[in-house]
């Protein structure tokens, strides 16, 4: 009975993903090929049982990650457009400052940016304590998710933020990476706690923390739409 059971669910995951793959397809107007879509949904929903405690609900985050990489990689492939800029916010674990300080930057930019964070070595969940912050400033963080950084990511930001004293990712000094990266990428680190790494997750530090994400986004947001800013380049052709 057991194994008939892990035998139905396994198809019925496998169903579910055909159908988001089909979804994100459509959703980008058949420019990035079906079986490229039920590709980069298949790994994403590998990448994300690594680290979720509960699985049952996998299958729709890995639909709404995969629009967001499918995107990028429809970028770097010269099949979509390269409009708006993407930037990447990267912590360790991706439970509360970097998913606070990219939906923080979507707030604000409204569709101008395309904000997203990663975790160098992602938890499970986003820290209750992140959430109720952003519910503050009316900012619903209830529906993100950590998840780790992939190539994708790195490739089509046009700039990446290392937060506190998180490594610098490999890919970034990869020969080939660069290559296939947006041309003027820029990498900033910048000088704030980590909550999540460093146990500060107390109510007074988690909104401390978040009115100081809060001043330097919209700092950035100013750089970014500044009319002097030059317009995002064409990726580099594919190898």
């Amino acid at each position: 009975m057991t194994r008939d059971l892990e035998h139905f669910e396994l198809l019925n995951t496998s169903s579910q993903l055909r159908r988001a793959a089909q979804h994100a397809f459509e959703f980008y107007g058949e420019a990035i090929p079906l079986a490229e879509c039920q590709e980069v949904v298949t790994e994403s929903h590998d990448l994300l049982a690594r680290t979720a405690k509960i699985k049952h609900h996998l299958v729709p985050l890995a639909e709404r990650w995969s629009i967001d990489r499918l995107r990028r990689l429809g970028i770097l492939a010269n099949r979509l457009s390269h409009g708006a800029l993407e930037v990447l916010f990267v912590d360790h674990h991706d439970t509360a400052t970097a998913p606070m300080a990219a939906a923080l930057l979507t707030g604000y930019a409204r569709g101008r940016v395309n904000a997203d964070s990663a975790g160098h070595s992602p938890g499970d969940a986003v820290h209750p304590a992140a959430v109720e912050a952003m519910a503050d400033t009316g900012i619903d963080l209830g529906q993100a998710f950590p998840k780790p950084l992939t190539p994708d990511a790195l490739q089509a930001a046009d700039v990446i933020i290392l937060l506190d004293d998180v490594p610098e990712p490999t890919d970034l000094a990869d020969p080939v990476s660069q290559r296939r990266a947006v041309a003027g990428r820029q990498v900033r680190r910048w000088d704030v706690d980590d909550l999540a790494a460093c146990g500060s997750l107390t109510a007074t530090a988690v909104q401390d923390a978040r009115d100081d994400l809060d001043h330097r986004v919209l700092l950035l947001l100013a750089d970014l739409l500044s009319p002097h800013r030059p317009s995002p380049p064409p990726p580099a052709p594919q190898p």
